[in-house]
């Protein structure tokens, strides 16, 4: 048992099976591993995930309790497979993960039967996360359930263990009350519910813990704005607060000393296929979604349109990995990418150029290293909850790149100083902004670049997971009384009925 323990879908490592049963791993993608892998060293915990692939199930059967981070303990869950595709894929992705990032389809979503089914599975699963947290959790220890996929799971945890401490992070956006309501009124308040099991619920910007406390006044929720807290029908107090997530450039520098070490061949350099003198427009995303990738290439394709003196000599290199290739919507979107890239290409390139080189990987060293080359970054999400790339790029740019930011993305909130930001939805202020990031002078760069790596180092990894451990414990210590006389500061609405 630990004294800390943390739940995620998905674990620090990938593992992957080999054709003669040995078992390799890799460092887990997402920003949420990212982070928490650096910032957990130097701390012992259990670390609770699911098992993904086959290798996750067969390293989950022959090793219960494989090494973690740090020498931490990793024990991964294992579920039937189309009980874990309808919590995955049909709750957690394509219900809330969408719903969040205002992309679900109103006009054509249902929830029918199939989707009470799907819920019975999410249910289960965060059942039994909560039940492992229980068995792996000292008495009084402390307990981390992360983001949208294990939000019913603070609750249970409670139930069984009123002893823990309980935090929950929400790593994506918090969509506002009109949208959260699309949700059916059981199963919207059945998440709001079990949020508000834990101690702490945490976000990576104001804007999206205020937007849960708006959804939790219109509900009928007791709010304290003053204190950004929430008194849940049994009065357990549950407070608010947003965590916005830093990089640390030493650790990120490492890398990429690491992963030009063994990946460093010229047909590897960020800079292949850039004209003499030419400049460098770079992307690095998920492919999924939410990233914006399409809009950003029509918007690539107008700025050229408009502006041909840059042709020739401009070249934009998109980095992406895949994402849920196991959803439909995925793999279309991953076809629409391509297509677009083509089209420009086909429209613009000449013998000696090609405008756009699309490059599907996963390699953040490599990754890294684009970044750190580039003389614009683009990074145009519809929403995101943080966004890390526009962190990291900011933090190991050479070049004093001019970083062009969606303000919908919550790193807006710590970037806006030193970015040119867009609507995600305005291709052509995209297109106008690309041909102000390759204008601007000189010195107006150098002062843009040291605003964003002072935005962007603001709150590391480690010192974002100390801010979390010690608010959750000051909270025990002063304990969670309600202001006396306190009444429910939002209207009665159509979640009600059902708390």
């Amino acid at each position: 048992m630990s004294a800390l323990v943390i739940a995620s879908n998905r674990g620090p490592w990938r593992f992957t099976l080999q054709p003669d049963g040995r078992l390799s791993w890799r460092r887990g993608a997402g920003g949420l591993v990212s982070a928490l892998t650096p910032a957990l060293e130097g701390h012992a915990c259990t670390w609770i995930s699911a098992a993904i692939t086959d290798g996750d199930r067969a390293a989950a059967d022959g090793n219960g309790s494989p090494e973690g981070p740090a020498g931490s303990q990793l024990r991964m869950l294992t579920f039937e497979p189309t009980t874990y595709e309808r919590y995955y894929h049909d709750v957690a992705n394509r219900t809330l993960w969408f719903l969040q990032h205002h992309l679900l389809d109103t006009a054509g979503v249902a929830f029918d039967h199939r989707f009470r089914a799907a819920w019975a599975s999410y249910r289960e699963v965060n059942r039994a996360f909560a039940e492992a947290c229980d068995e792996a959790t000292n008495p009084g220890g402390e307990v981390h359930l992360e983001d949208y996929h294990l939000a019913l799971a603070p609750a249970m945890l409670r139930e069984r263990r009123p002893d823990v401490r309980i935090l929950h992070l929400v790593c994506c956006p918090w969509a506002g009350p009109d949208d959260f309501g699309v949700l059916p009124d059981a199963v919207a308040c059945e998440l709001l519910a079990g949020m508000l099991g834990a101690d702490l619920i945490g976000f990576l910007t104001h804007r999206w813990a205020r937007s849960f406390l708006a959804c939790c006044e219109a509900a009928g929720y007791e709010v304290d704005r003053q204190r950004d807290a929430v008194r849940a029908k049994d009065g357990h107090v549950a407070h608010v607060r947003p965590y916005p997530l830093g990089v640390d450039e030493q650790d990120l520098r490492r890398l990429i000393r690491q992963g030009a070490a063994v990946t460093g061949g010229p047909d590897d350099a960020p800079s292949r296929g850039v004209p003499d003198g030419g400049r460098l427009v770079v992307r690095v995303d998920r492919l999924e979604p939410s990233k914006n990738i399409v809009r950003g290439l029509d918007a690539f394709a107008a700025f050229l349109e408009q502006n041909p003196r840059f042709l020739g000599e401009v070249t934009h290199l998109v980095l992406v990995s895949l994402s849920r290739e196991g959803m439909a919507e995925y793999r279309r979107y991953h076809c629409e990418v391509e297509q677009r890239a083509e089209m420009v290409n086909q429209r613009f390139g000449t013998a000696g150029w090609t405008p756009v080189r699309l490059v599907v990987l996963d390699d953040h060293p490599r990754a890294l290293r684009a970044m750190a080359a580039a003389d614009v970054l683009v990074v145009n999400p519809v929403w995101d909850g943080m966004n890390l790339v526009a962190k990291e790029a900011a933090c190991v740019n050479e070049r004093d790149a001019v970083l062009i930011l969606s303000r919908n993305a919550g790193a807006a909130d710590d970037l806006r100083a030193g970015a040119l930001l867009v609507n995600p939805f305005d291709t052509a202020e995209l297109a106008d902004t690309l041909a102000t990031a390759l204008s601007l002078e000189a010195d107006d760069r150098a002062e843009r670049a040291r605003q964003l790596r002072e935005g962007a180092a603001r709150m590391p990894p480690r010192q974002w997971l100390l801010a979390q451990r010690h608010d959750l414990a000051r909270m025990q210590t002063e304990g969670s009384a309600w202001p006396r006389g306190k009444s429910p500061a939002g209207e009665k609405g159509g979640l009600t009925s059902q708390i």
